[in-house]
């Protein structure tokens, strides 16, 4: 074992408890891809990154640098504005709502039909504009 594959499994097993074995094996498992997009790591010379539950450390598998710190920033944002606290709630739960909420709008149902709105941020100056613009344009005050 050279001196960068002894860095290799040092590091693994300081921050994960895993061995170059262990990772090499969900890796396979894997398929040597990203569990949460399909896709090899995008940085070229980089390994996919161990995924692992902050709170218990629990190794869930391996993540591309794109997905990995997405994941991270939902589950702090999960924690950061409370839903964490809500009783008999979780993130898996959470996100199964939100993928339902996504695929089938209420709002869609609501009414029968899709209702399109603005593009973009609204609220915004340049949204105010676009709507000021837009008034102006069709005679409407």
């Amino acid at each position: 074992m050279d001196k960068k594959e002894k860095a290799r499994a040092k590091r693994l097993m300081d921050n994960y408890k895993l061995t170059v074995e262990q990772y090499d094996a969900i890796h396979a498992y894997q398929g040597g891809v990203c569990y949460a997009c399909g896709q090899p790591e995008p940085v070229k010379g980089r390994r996919l990154s161990v995924d692992h539950d902050w709170k218990t450390g629990l190794v869930r598998g391996l993540l591309c640098s794109r997905c990995n710190p997405v994941l991270g920033k939902i589950e702090r944002a999960f924690m950061r504005y409370g839903l964490g606290k809500i009783k008999g709630l979780d993130l898996p739960e959470f996100l199964f709502f939100l993928e339902v909420y996504l695929k089938s709008p209420p709002a869609t149902k609501a009414l029968g039909m899709q209702h399109f709105g603005y593009a973009g941020r609204t609220g915004t100056k340049a949204h105010r504009a676009r709507i000021r613009k837009a008034r102006k344009n069709s005679g409407v005050i």
